[in-house]
């Protein structure tokens, strides 16, 4: 039987193959580092995006029920009704229920969070309690109410104008963005 020459035959030496898989490791290793940024990203994505829906909720809801309200009044129930020039924190009206109920909202801080609350209380009946209506993740630092046309005998069209300024943290690790929201109700009651 003849020798066969395998000289011609060549392969790969221990040092090529060492260098492609380190070649290799370092794509890969680049390559999850960007897609484990990227999974981070969305978290945060999404997370801020339900705290800005819950924020968007809340002052929708607010403007909602003071458009069918009456008897707005600045701070609290009896206070002034028309607060223009000098804003109140706190609101207040009966709401368009039957019978009427008297809806409040504030600022409240506690712990160097501030939220937004709501109190709503039955005709003739006890106080009801408090009720946060932001997120915890929400840190509303500053809430004014400004109302115009709400006295007894003025012509105006009522309306409440709404300014909350805060930050947003959708995790305890990110840092907080800052927002100002400036929203309007006016009254949309008939007027005959």
């Amino acid at each position: 039987m003849p020798m066969r020459n395998y000289t011609h035959i060549r392969g790969y030496t221990l040092i090529e193959l060492i260098v492609s898989v380190a070649i290799f490791t370092i794509v890969m290793l680049v390559a999850s580092t960007a897609f484990l940024a990227l999974i981070n990203l969305d978290r945060k994505a999404r997370a801020t995006n339900d705290v800005v829906t819950n924020l968007s909720y809340v002052v929708d809801s607010m403007e909602r029920s003071i458009r069918t309200g009456t008897e707005y009044d600045c701070g609290t129930v009896g206070g002034a009704t028309d607060c223009w020039s000098t804003p109140a924190d706190s609101f207040s009206f009966l709401d368009s229920t039957t019978p009427p109920q008297t809806v409040e909202y504030r600022l409240f801080v506690s712990d160097s969070q501030g939220q937004i609350q709501q109190r709503i209380t039955p005709e003739n009946g006890p106080s009801g309690s408090w009720t946060p209506l932001t997120d915890p993740r929400v840190d509303v630092e500053n809430l004014a109410f400004y109302v115009r046309g709400s006295t007894p005998g003025d012509s105006l069209q009522p309306i409440v104008v709404l300014v909350i300024r805060g930050a947003l943290r959708p995790d305890a690790n990110s840092t907080p963005v800052e927002f100002v929201i400036e929203s309007a109700a006016s009254q949309r009651l008939i007027d005959i």
